[in-house]
């Protein structure tokens, strides 16, 4: 019976914690980029699209700025630029190199995005880059949301 209020107890936490469980130190901010795939060039593997700063009046981008990657594994992912060991927005990410790795300017932490997760490699930061939500519309458009 203990056992039982245990599990209990343990489902009970991990479904207020999120559904990955994960916070991120990158702050929420509010997030949506509506582009064509096509125009964009992001119709084949290891093309991303690096966005500063907002182009439309309702283009939100994050703490720091997007980068759209589509990965080796013919998924789309979006992140945020923040490097999640700096917490600055000025202080972003490069775009990923050809074997899909970006690089913190100041930490020196590269991360690794060839399959979109945003893994850190060398230890630096102890987190994943910020990750946000990419879903498609009839129209082969991409839309970045938080």
């Amino acid at each position: 019976m203990n056992i039982h209020k245990h599990l209990l107890l343990f489902v009970l936490l991990a479904g207020l914690s999120g559904c990955d469980g994960y916070v991120s130190s990158i702050p929420d901010m509010e997030v949506y980029l509506k582009r064509n795939l096509t125009t964009e060039k992001l119709n084949t593997f290891g093309a991303y699209l690096y966005v500063t700063e907002p182009v439309l009046a309702i283009d939100r981008i994050g703490f720091g700025g997007l980068l759209i990657v589509h990965a080796q594994d013919n998924i789309f992912y979006a992140v945020d630029l923040a490097c999640p060991h700096e917490v600055d927005p000025d202080v972003r990410i490069s775009p990923p190199d050809v074997m899909g790795i970006c690089k913190c300017p100041t930490c020196g932490e590269e991360y690794d995005m060839s399959y979109g997760m945003g893994t850190p490699r060398k230890g630096i930061s102890k987190e994943t880059l910020k990750h946000y939500n990419v879903s498609f519309d009839d129209n082969d458009y991409i839309i970045v949301t938080r």
